[in-house]
């Protein structure tokens, strides 16, 4: 049942104010004008898209396009744009700007060519890259797992920093590992509950456990390239060693990811925010479920790259058409006119069809992940946080 904070929290999908919904529609009106929509060149918000395009090495509408889209994955379209348009406090540039400096390092860092379509799948090779072993040895190791949800309905991602070791990995394998597991994280979260709550474990920590270069990139990319993906992270059972560390580190963390870290030391910290039954036994609560790693096997990936999905990115294309249609006539409807509740209607149930045909179109674009093997993630996108027993 979604949490009713998420539903009516301020500047959300279902919450905005008049104001709010024309900063959106503006920001559409930079977007489309990217994607190549020639009507969007028609209407009066001023045409900066050059400058935007500055911020990209394909400099394509085409292009644009598919990197907008593949980025939005299953959820309204509306939630993603919002992201930023908070993230950058309403300024429709600035968030325009940001956007599309994200999309461009996503395809510059070829995250869906070499992070989304290969995952864990590597292990099947037959043989792998020192990276490509570093990489699985990340999951194997159970240092971080998702299991159960807070008391928002987000999905908890729990880090046990005493099992990572920097010196064993390349820095490269590691920002992987991170990038893999925030895009698997996106594909269980949808609106009203769109964030995230992370659980920093740091029972038995050392020094060498710390690794300033994951710290820095964390802080980073859920910055500049996931904004407003985090809800809440908690830093559990912080050992004297930390704080020192700690006093390093809080300069570099953005004010309004610094206001979401709580520190925790007790199961009763922690039932603040993660209800009993979805805490795991060691933090005292009651699921008794351990991670256990399930790797890739033969064939689980034999769907993509068929012909089928060619059909399936047909489909979509003709929805995601008729999506940015409707998004002009949406902006040129008077605010609250009988039209313009209409519109905001039909996008709704158009953004429904893209999220039932994007998850027709998974299997070939993502390969299967543990949470897919285990029944996390079910094939139509359906999420149960503790299927795995």
């Amino acid at each position: 049942m979604p949490d009713e904070a998420a539903t009516t929290s301020p500047g959300h999908l279902d919450s905005l104010t008049v104001e709010e919904e024309g900063k959106l529609q503006e920001a559409w009106i930079h977007l489309l004008r990217l994607c190549g929509v020639e009507e969007s060149a028609k209407l009066e918000t001023p045409n900066q898209t050059q400058e935007f395009r500055e911020h990209l090495s394909d400099k394509s509408a085409d292009g644009f396009r598919h990197r907008l889209w593949t980025f939005i994955l299953a959820d309204h379209p509306d939630v993603l744009v919002l992201r930023f348009l908070r993230a950058r406090k309403w300024d429709v540039e600035k968030a325009v700007a940001m956007l599309v400096s994200a999309l461009n390092w996503r395809h510059e860092r070829r995250l869906e060519d070499d992070i989304v379509n290969k995952g864990d799948s590597i292990g099947l090779a037959e043989t792998q890259s020192d990276d490509e072993k570093r990489f699985l040895a990340q999951y194997q190791s159970g240092k971080a797992y998702i299991r159960g949800s807070d008391k928002e309905q987000r999905p908890v991602f729990i880090i046990k920093v005493r099992l990572h070791d920097p010196k064993l990995q390349s820095p490269e394998s590691m920002e992987a590992f991170v990038l893999h597991n925030i895009e698997t994280i996106r594909t269980m979260i949808r609106h009203p509950n769109e964030k995230a709550c992370l659980i920093f474990d740091l029972t038995g920590f050392g020094l060498k456990n710390m690794d300033f270069h994951v710290v820095k990139f964390l802080v980073q990319v859920f910055e500049a390239r996931y904004p407003e993906y985090l809800g809440v992270v908690l830093i559990h059972n912080a050992p004297f060693v930390f704080w020192g560390i700690w006093k390093m580190i809080q300069p570099w963390l953005d004010p309004v990811i610094a206001s979401k870290i709580n520190f925790t030391s007790s199961n009763g910290d922690l039932a603040r925010f993660i209800a009993q039954e979805n805490l795991q036994k060691c933090y005292g609560g009651k699921d008794s479920w351990e991670y256990n790693y399930v790797g890739p096997v033969k064939g689980e990936n034999a769907g993509m790259g068929l012909e089928k999905k060619q059909q399936v990115e047909a489909d979509r294309t003709v929805l995601l058409r008729q999506f940015e249609q409707l998004s002009l006539e949406w902006v040129r409807a008077k605010p609250d006119s009988p039209d313009a509740v209409q519109k905001v209607a039909e996008r709704r149930e158009l953004a429904e069809q893209l999220r039932e045909n994007y998850w027709h179109l998974d299997s070939f674009v993502r390969a299967r992940t543990y949470y897919d093997r285990v029944g996390v993630i079910g094939r139509l996108g359906e999420v149960d946080y503790k299927a795995a027993t």
